[in-house]
Formats: structure tokens, sequence, C-alpha cells
């Protein structure tokens, strides 16, 4: 049966069903794994340059060193700054991938496979890069612009008359401008991807233009559809994640029939291993922040591990949380492609999918 829209927050709302795609969240994951393994050798480098003792950060912080921002090195501070962009820029490949899966799916095609998906997403890495420098761009040349008119500022007698008589026109005018480029630059993080994975050409220029065009005219329909998603995407990774810590018990249970208790303290010492006192991981496992309906697996901390077979585990266990991560994100890159598409259709009459499908 041939796949129609709503063309309504219906579409958006079913999200989290179309969501539940294990290659959709398999690209997913892949990115997100990508995106964090980047940043914390970026970061854990920018301590080491800084002069701060690694191995105890990592005690504390293991794989989610998200505390510290700033660093009293330029160059430590620099190396930061480019692996938070790298990592950012392959948070959103995952974003591209899973909304490519959807379009496609939207125009009919629902069998592209895993690995189509995150090589076209490598593929469009510079037409994102691009698209969001070119946005960088024009904030930078802006603040320059502020910059020489702070220096004509400074010119003797007739200095402060100018800067005063620009101040409304044009410059309070062009600062509004800007910020709302800023706030179009971040929301472009999860929104650009997806209006990428819908233009076929691989024109950054055209992404800009869509990313816009999107906000400009639909800016509250926007806002709601990815509220929307964000809500339920928050409900759907928490009830996933509830069946992945019952699915870990059940698996230990059933194995310890034959493998005895040994094969239960395998997997509790592997959980010791992993960041169960972190804020990621708390947050991971409640329903919203500041509700008080959660679960916990600090109890497993107290076991210890020194065995290559539990770090094996370990991973193996981590990759399953990634994936609770992951799903969440993909709720959210889902939401973004089947709300864009009904954005369209809104504001320019055209339905994505009437087009035909992209070849692998």
């Amino acid at each position: 049966m041939e796949r129609k829209l709503h063309y309504n927050f219906v579409d958006v709302f079913k999200a989290p069903i179309e969501a539940l795609s294990a290659k959709k969240i398999l690209v997913m994951t892949f990115f997100l794994l990508l995106s964090l393994a980047l940043y914390n050798i970026f970061t854990y480098a920018t301590f080491s340059i800084n002069g701060e003792k690694i191995k105890t950060i990592f005690s504390v912080y293991t794989f989610f060193p998200f505390y510290k921002l700033f660093f009293a090195s330029i160059v430590a501070q620099i190396v930061f700054v480019v692996g938070a962009i790298i990592s950012l820029l392959m948070l959103m490949l995952g974003f591209y991938a899973v909304s490519i899966l959807e379009i496609e799916a939207i125009r009919g095609n629902k069998f592209m496979k895993p690995h189509h998906a995150i090589r076209k997403g490598f593929r469009r890495f510079k037409q994102i890069l691009l698209a969001e420098l070119g946005i960088i761009s024009f904030i930078g040349f802006i603040i320059l612009l502020f910059t020489l008119i702070g220096l004509v500022a400074r010119i003797p007698y007739i200095g402060e008359w100018i800067y005063a008589l620009l101040f409304v026109i044009p410059n309070f005018l062009i600062a509004i401008l800007t910020l709302f480029i800023i706030v179009v630059f971040l929301i472009s993080i999860i929104l650009l991807p997806t209006v990428t994975a819908a233009e076929k050409k691989g024109e950054a220029f055209q992404s800009i233009l869509e990313t816009f065009a999107t906000i400009i005219r639909q800016p509250f329909r926007w806002g709601g559809y990815t509220l929307l998603a964000l809500v339920t995407g928050k409900v759907s990774s928490f009830v996933y994640a509830y069946v992945c810590y019952r699915s870990v018990q059940f698996i230990a249970w059933s194995t310890s029939l034959s493998g005895g208790e040994e094969v239960k303290t395998m997997i509790k010492k592997s959980l010791s291993l992993l960041p169960l006192k972190s804020d990621v991981t708390f947050h991971t496992f409640q329903l919203f922040p500041s509700v008080d309906f959660s679960f916990s697996l600090t109890k497993y901390a107290k076991y210890s591990s020194h065995t290559m077979p539990e770090y094996l585990m370990a991973f193996m266990i981590f990759v399953i949380f990634a994936s609770i991560i992951g799903y969440f994100l993909t709720i959210i890159a889902v939401g973004q492609a089947r709300g864009y598409a009904v954005i369209r259709y809104i504001k320019d009459g055209y339905k994505i999918e009437d087009e035909e499908p992209q070849e692998d």
C-alpha cells in the first residue's frame, strides 16, 4: 500500500513509530558513537595540553567530559573548539542519514540500506559544512562591520556624532537581523541536514535558502512540530530504555540457568565499568528533567572488574546504551523530515512524496 502523509501534526506525532526501525537507529547510533569518540579524543587531548590530569578526569567523567568549555591555554582552547565542531558535524551527518532514509521512504523507497545512507551522509559532508560556513561567514561579516563602526567613533570631533546618528538606522536594525541569523544558525543543526536530504542537487546555497524560508514563513508550525517530536521522543526513548534494561536482565537470568551465577556476575561487573553516575546516564533513565519518575543502575557501581571479557561485555552494553540516545535523536531526525515535508507542502504546495526516489 502506497504511503501517504496527512500533511498536519499527525505526521510528526507518528515519528516515534517511524523511527523505531533497526536501520535508522543503527545509522544514528553509528554517527553518535563516531561523534562521541572524536569529541573524547580532542577533549582529552585538550586536557593534556592544558596540563590537567587525564586519569583523574576520566575516573569522574569517563566518556562524557562535557563539564568544561573554556581553557587557559590558547592552543588547548583551539584544539577543543576544532574537536567540538567536528563532533557536531558528525552528529549532523547522522541527522542527514536518518532524514534521507525517511525522505526516501516518503518517496516510496522503503528499502534503502543503512550503509547507503551512511555513505550518502559522508558524501554530503562538504555541502553541510559549506552551508554552515556560509551562515557563519555572514555573521562574521556583520561583526566586522560593527567593529569598523566602533573605529569611526574614535574620529576626533565628528566620530561620536556619526556613531550616535547611525545607532538606530541602520545599526540597530542590522543587529536584530544578525540575532535572527544566529538563532537560525542554531536551529540549522537539526533542520539543515533534513533540508539537505530533501534536496537532490546537493547545493549548499539551496540548503541555506530553504532553511531560512522554513523558519521565516512557518516559524510557529516548525517550532510546534519540533516540540512535539522532542516530547514524544523523550517519552518513547524512556520506554525504550526501560525495555533495554529489562532485556539485559532477562538475558542475564536466562543464560544463568545453564551458565551459572558467574554469568550474572560478569554482566554486573561489566556494568560497573560504564558511567552509571554521570548526568547523561541519569537523564537518559529519567522520563523528564525535574520529574521524579526514573530508574537507576547505580547499584551496579559497587562491583569491580578487571578481565578482558568483562571489558568487551561493557562495550557491548555501552552500544545498547548509545542506541537509547540514538533512538531519541532518530525520532528528532524523523520528526524534522516529516515536519519539513508537511511545511514544504503548506508553504509551496509541493509534495516531496511525488518525487522519484534517489538511486542508492
